[in-house]
């Protein structure tokens, strides 16, 4: 009966460590990046780059105190922003794109050749759009991403694009 005893309680031990570690796997298998993980990813870098090189222009361009704060604060957070989302990627071997996306390159096209309240006003307005866009997709992230790490660093981030939307309504506001 002793012998009974044991082998229940080895077979109890066993079976507990094998449904734990089942358990185990398929939690690393729903933690996996999904395709909106990596969507996000990509699109978050853009996001983050194409404010990085148009603040870097609005600082050249721009004569407006209140365009070139915005600016460089813009400089500052995204590039902080993109550090932490490379940091992410690398534990994927996600590789970050680079450069700014191609609808940003035709905007910028665009710009270039504006100066004063036409520039101003042009990447104000453009700013408010990217960080509404930026909202919806790091929300997104949040509320249908798989990873904790990447759903993690989207909504770390949110408050930080509402905060830049509202600076940008704020300075908009005061170029009408």
């Amino acid at each position: 009966m002793k012998r009974f005893a044991n082998f229940a309680a080895l077979f109890f031990v066993v079976s507990t460590f094998i449904v734990s570690c089942k358990d185990d796997d398929n939690d690393v298998n729903t933690s996996s990046p999904n395709s909106i993980d990596t969507s996000f990813v990509t699109k978050a870098a853009y996001a983050n780059l194409d404010e990085i090189d148009f603040a870097q222009l609005a600082l050249t361009k721009s004569t407006n105190d209140s365009i070139r704060t915005f600016a460089q604060q813009m400089i500052t957070d995204h590039t902080t922003a993109l550090s932490g989302l490379d940091s992410i990627a690398n534990q994927f071997s996600y590789t970050l794109p680079t450069t700014i996306d191609s609808a940003h390159a035709a905007l910028k096209a665009q710009v270039m050749g504006l100066s004063g309240i036409g520039f101003d006003s042009t990447y104000i307005n453009s700013q408010v759009a990217d960080h509404i866009n930026a909202i919806t997709l790091f929300q997104s992230e949040v509320n249908l991403g798989n990873n904790p790490n990447i759903k993690g660093y989207a909504s770390r981030m949110l408050p930080h694009l509402q905060e830049h939307l509202e600076r940008a309504q704020s300075v908009k506001s005061h170029l009408e």
